[in-house]
């Protein structure tokens, strides 16, 4: 799928470490939230926010962001200060807001809650390649703080509901937070579950996180606009509501599309009001609540792409086989595994392999309309423009609503 698809979405599809394709263009909104702090709109795939603390002591960023927006967030900073980037704080280690630190950790010392290196190094994050000195520096396991351009800022572990790494970053004289993954607006949230995310103790840790903070704060949203206390406590409230009514329609049977199309959240907020991704919550907990019965699976990821460091896109497939045939309750065998392989070959324009992984997947689930989608993009690259559209025309039948595939239809369609 088209890197242009929600983040709710992208991130149970893809990880940014798959987005090695055509460097895209990128945008940054600059506003200034105080006399020192900067928050930028970072729009490479789709919007990154990183906040910049200037002054005399240098530049501070909070989650810098994606590797492919480095050189536009250098420009943007040069223009405000002189000065180098000196420190790094990471909410957490998704290397959506993290890889950007290979360019950074020579000369910055960088900042993350004590497990971030951990799962950096793990089989999660095989596919990133991290030199050494992107991991941090400096860990925090308790609450801390420092002072920096002359201002506070309070470092606050609470892990356990987006991942197991979750860092809050105050700055309580400018009364500004980064919050991560923890605490949003407008959508519910990502749970991590292989990086240490829950969904059951998600409200309480939310309020938790709300509770650090004054009613007049500004909140610095991972991924969207910037928000308030009055609307982190609705999203808190959302949780509280949400998990009960999914977990008695999952204990009655129901499947997550029954429970989409009855439209089970309606009573949490009518659809004027409604968060959009309510059907990708409704997933997430359907999926916790099955790896509670069967347990967590080992990541298939990690065996098949040493297979593809040494061998090619066919030899992932006989082991992705050998495995499922010999160890089916191990793996965690689902077409996310396989769609971030296949677009880690093609950002290695190793096109044939990445067709070969696709059509793996595109077999193995043939009701998913991203499987299609993605097997679309990669004939689009190798300039088989006929068996792209045809699988593009397969993702819109099973989902008329993929706009990418409905939008690369259109640009394949077009004289």
């Amino acid at each position: 799928m088209k890197t242009s698809k929600p983040i709710m979405y992208l991130m149970g599809l893809l990880t940014i470490s798959t987005m090695l394709l055509a460097q895209p263009k990128t945008t940054i909104e600059t506003t200034k939230m105080s006399e020192t702090l900067y928050h930028f709109k970072v729009t490479t795939f789709y919007p990154v926010s990183t906040l910049a603390s200037i002054g005399p002591d240098g530049i501070l960023l909070v989650d810098p962001g994606m590797e492919q927006s480095y050189a536009e967030l250098m420009k943007v900073l040069a223009e405000l200060s002189e000065l180098k980037v000196t420190k790094v704080i990471n909410t957490h280690s998704h290397d959506l807001h993290t890889s950007m630190n290979k360019f950074l950790g020579e000369a910055a010392e960088i900042v993350a809650h004590a497990a971030s290196a951990e799962l950096m190094r793990g089989d999660l994050d095989v596919l990133v390649e991290w030199p050494q000195n992107a991991f941090p520096s400096m860990s925090i396991d308790s609450e801390t703080s420092f002072v920096f351009n002359g201002e506070e800022i309070r470092l606050i572990p609470i892990a356990g509901g987006h991942c197991k790494d979750d860092l809050l970053v105050y700055f309580p004289d400018s009364k500004v937070a980064c919050t991560g993954g923890v605490l949003k607006s407008g959508s519910y949230p990502m749970v991590d579950f292989a990086r240490g995310g829950d969904f059951r103790g998600f409200p309480a840790l939310a309020r938790k996180a709300l509770s650090f903070f004054p009613d007049d704060v500004s909140f610095v949203q991972s991924h969207g606009d910037n928000f308030d206390y009055t609307q982190a406590s609705e999203y808190v409230e959302r949780l509280d509501r949400s998990i009960p009514l999914i977990k008695k329609a999952v204990s009655s049977g129901k499947t997550p599309t029954e429970m989409i199309g009855e439209n089970i959240l309606s009573v949490v907020a009518d659809d004027d009001h409604a968060y959009p991704n309510r059907g990708f919550w409704i997933r997430t907990i359907h999926r916790g609540l099955t790896m509670e019965n069967n347990g967590v699976k080992k990541s298939l990821i990690a065996p098949l792409f040493h297979v593809l460091q040494e061998g090619r896109g066919s030899d992932a497939v006989k082991l992705y086989r050998d495995l499922k045939k010999s160890n089916p309750d191990d793996y965690g065998f689902n077409e996310n595994a396989l769609n971030i392989l296949g677009y880690y070959l093609l950002g290695k324009d190793r096109l044939d392999d990445a067709i070969k992984i696709f059509k793996l997947n595109v077999k193995e689930y043939p009701k998913a309309f991203n499987v299609y989608d993605s097997l679309g993009e990669a004939y689009m690259n190798k300039g088989d423009l006929r068996r792209a559209k045809r699988n593009y025309k397969k993702s819109i039948r099973i989902n008329p609503e993929n706009q990418n595939g409905i939008d690369m239809l259109e640009k394949l369609s077009s004289p």
